[in-house]
Order: structure tokens, then sequence, then C-alpha cells
């Protein structure tokens, strides 16, 4: 009953805003700050963020522990999930032992309100692996899918479903349908050269980051590709199997792209963790049209601080409001703190489900 009322609130409000089109290059963008994080003794990071359908938001944060310049010493990286209310009130809902080497990334939520994070482990050999882990019941985190020793599972999405994983490392989509046991994965849904990211061993300007964002409009997956601020579009057939991919944007100033979200018009937004400009704290925002035009919603405005992901609210009083995770990855360097804004655009976002 939730979701019909937020439809036909949807409904209302996309007559409006059909009538009257807001102008990004008019609007005046004030954000909200939302919710707070501790930075802790080295640093923290806010990567996921995700909306259930009572309007609650989850983050991932990932709290560096100590780490040697040379490398040789890593220890005591800790991992939690925070459920953050509207009002800001957040909560503590599971942590992590990440150590040595491994952090939290993405994070969905299904039909059933059921919260999934991502981890990446960077380590050699794994401590906990790259994996998916459901949050809950309780504080309790349970792995439900195990990935290949390497991949970087980053941007994860509901559809139809199953659960799709973007791979930073490997330049692919992997698939799973989630159970009470984990799951084993061996061979990605979708794997192309357009996910892959560069080689900074031969091109200094890349960082080996390539699928990273995901997010559906109907029967297509989109995916932005970090190092070449590129945006893909992957079709997904009646029977389950990709069809043919298609580059629909790709931009120097989209370089670093991040996570994205569509609104209820089909433009995707894209927070890129980097600015033009070079201000600092740094971070940009943009709008991509169906007709592939972009639009830049914010360059280095003071507000964002390495953002990584935009997500829609998804109650009444949200709607129209677009929820920014502020990473803050370079927070050990400049002493600042993961946080999140909450931006009103004048659009809702497209339903997930």
């Amino acid at each position: 009953m939730k979701r019909l009322v937020i439809t036909l609130v949807l409904a209302g409000v996309l007559l409006i805003a059909l009538a009257a089109p807001a102008s990004a290059s008019t609007a005046v963008w004030h954000p909200r700050m939302v919710a707070a994080f501790s930075a802790g003794d080295y640093g923290a990071f806010l990567e996921g963020l995700a909306a259930d359908s009572h309007g609650k938001l989850f983050g991932s944060l990932t709290k560096w522990g100590y780490a040697s310049e040379d490398g040789s010493i890593a220890e005591s990286n800790i991992g939690e999930v925070w459920r953050v209310a509207q009002n800001g009130n957040k909560h503590l809902v599971a942590t992590m032992d990440l150590s040595p080497n491994a952090m939290l990334l993405g994070v969905a939520v299904d039909r059933g309100d059921r919260v999934y994070v991502a981890t990446y482990d960077f380590g050699d050999p794994a401590s906990i692996g790259s994996s998916i882990f459901r949050v809950g019941p309780g504080s309790a985190m349970t792995k439900v899918v195990a990935l290949p020793q390497g991949a970087m599972p980053n941007g994860i999405a509901f559809h139809g479903g199953r659960l799709y994983i973007t791979d930073s490392a490997f330049g692919a989509v992997w698939r799973v349908r989630p159970s009470g046991d984990v799951v084993t994965l061996d061979a990605p849904w979708f794997e192309d050269a357009l996910l892959a990211g560069g080689d900074p061993t031969t091109d200094p300007t890349k960082t080996g980051i390539g699928a990273n964002g995901l997010a559906f409009r109907g029967d297509r997956a989109y995916v932005s590709v970090a190092d070449y601020g590129r945006i893909v579009r992957i079709p997904v057939r009646d029977d389950g199997s990709p069809g043919t991919p298609r580059v629909i944007c790709e931009r120097p100033k989209l370089v670093t792209a991040d996570g994205i979200a569509f609104d209820a018009l089909g433009r995707l937004w894209i927070a890129t963790n980097a600015g033009t400009t070079g201000g600092s704290p740094g971070g940009a925002l943009y709008r991509l049209s169906p007709s592939g035009a972009l639009r830049q919603i914010a360059d280095d405005p003071g507000w964002l601080n390495y953002p990584t992901m935009p997500v829609f609210g998804t109650t009444k009083s949200t709607l129209h409001t677009l929820f920014i995770a502020n990473g803050a990855y370079w927070g050990f360097d400049d002493g600042s703190a993961p946080d999140i804004r909450a931006l009103p655009v004048g659009i809702p976002g497209l339903p997930l489900f």
C-alpha cells in the first residue's frame, strides 16, 4: 500500500514538473546538512547510500586504520553501516572488522527493505574477500555472495529480483539472486572493454577504476565508467541476457564519475568525485537528459566533498529531494569528515521497483 501511495504522489508531482520544468541554469541550490560522521583517528570514507521504502537512508562507512607509508603494515579498518532518518538522527546498524585491507562500497535495498553492502578486499591474500553481505537481523552481517580474488564490487542495485554488481577492477557487471546460502560467482553477467578502467602504469591520468555507478531505467542498465567519464547503457533482454552496449555520453568533466540516479523525467544525475576548478573540498554534480544533453548542477561549490552517491527520497515529504553522500576520501589529509546533504531539486526520483 505504501508503494502505491508513493506512486500516486509521484504521478501528481510529475505532471507539475512536466508543465513547468525547473532550469538548472537558473536554479539556486541550497543543500541542507542531514548528518555528519566522525573521521576517527585516520580518516573515514562514506561510499554507499540507499533509501528504503520508509525514507530511511543507509550508508556504508569505512573508518581507516593505521597504515605505514610503505604499505607493509595495515590494521584496524572498521566498516560501519548507518541508518539515517529524515531529521538527521542516525543509528549504527552494524559493524565489521575489515582488517587489514578491506573497505565497504555500494549499498542497495531490496523490495523487502533488506539492506545489502559490498566489501572490497584489496589485500593479497585477501582476508574477508570481495563480497556482498546482507545486513541483519539485528547487527549481523551475513555473507551472501562471494566474488573472485581481485574483483572490486562497487555499485550495486536490484532489478527484476536480482542483484547487479559493477566491478571496477574487471570492467564487468555481475548478476545474482541472493539466497540464504553463500553464492560463489565465477563468470560475470557482462564484461566489455567499454567498462574497463585505464592503466595507471602507462597513463598517469588513470586510476584503474572502470565500471562504478549503476542505475536502471526500465530494462536497461546504466553504468558510469570513472576513468573515462563515460556512461554506458546495457539492455537487459527478456531472457535475462545482456544486449549490445552503447555509450550514451563521454565527457572529460565526467572523469571520476561515481554514483548515478534517475529522476522521474528520465534524467540521470551523476556525482563525480572531483570537480574541474581544483577547489577543495571538491566534487561535482551533473544531470544528463534522455537526449544526451549534459548540464552542470554544481562544480566545486564548497558543499561537495568527494561525492560518491546521489539518492532520491522515497516518502511524500522527500520525493523532490536528492540526498548526496559526501565521501571525504581525502579526510586524513585535509581534516574533513563524511556527511550527507539534502538538495531540493523539484522533481522526484524514478521508482526503483
